[in-house]
């Protein structure tokens, strides 16, 4: 006996278990065109159209890590730990502006929106939250001011421009790659360093 009900769409997304998650986003060719060309412009690898839909290919950061997954040598890339670094540290930064009750204005890229990383700028943080934030933060500033020792306060800025102002790769010199990574790897010790001591808690 046929059994009568709504048909199965077919253009949707679909989970593991064939639950649907909604219909594709269609993006714009004009949109995508105009990406790929951002793309060639800034030295990033393009395959095909595919490229202009990664989320990576959206912000600076993540176009510096495409760089170097396309080629490890490129001395005008970073690698995983670095950007995750970056990532780790650009949410740290505007948590740290919305627990001290500044402005920072608005992010510039989609990576920089905290829900994804479970905190939401509406949340009112409690007192547990404030002193981690407040802790990181500081642990993260002094790493930099004590890599700056060294190789100067260009490191600070650089990395500031990239991960919170999203600055455009095309306004990026050989001396800002460099100085650029060693502000990412300064961050990536104390970052690494504090979600080990979080696991362990967990644990």
């Amino acid at each position: 006996m046929a059994v009568h009900g709504r048909r199965r769409k077919v253009n949707v997304i679909r989970d593991t278990g064939g639950k649907s998650r909604g219909e594709p986003q269609i993006v714009h060719p004009e949109t995508i065109a105009v990406r790929l060309r951002e793309l060639r412009r800034c030295g990033v690898p393009v395959r095909d159209r595919h490229a202009a839909l990664d989320a990576l290919a959206g912000f600076t950061l993540g176009r510096l890590l495409l760089r170097h997954r396309a080629d490890v040598s490129d001395p005008g890339s970073i690698n995983e730990q670095q950007y995750d670094a970056g990532q780790e540290w650009a949410k740290l930064v505007y948590r740290h502006a919305i627990v001290m009750g500044y402005s920072l204005g608005s992010p510039k890229s989609p990576s920089f929106i905290l829900v994804g990383a479970g905190l939401s700028c509406a949340q009112e943080p409690n007192e547990q939250e404030i002193i981690m934030v407040r802790r990181r933060w500081s642990d993260c500033y002094r790493a930099l001011m004590e890599t700056c020792k060294t190789h100067g306060l260009a490191v600070r800025d650089i990395t500031y421009a990239v991960c919170i102002e999203n600055r455009s790769i095309d306004l990026l010199t050989p001396a800002d790659y460099g100085n650029l990574r060693i502000g990412l790897n300064a961050l990536a010790k104390v970052l690494g360093t504090a979600a080990r001591e979080g696991n362990a808690r967990i644990r």
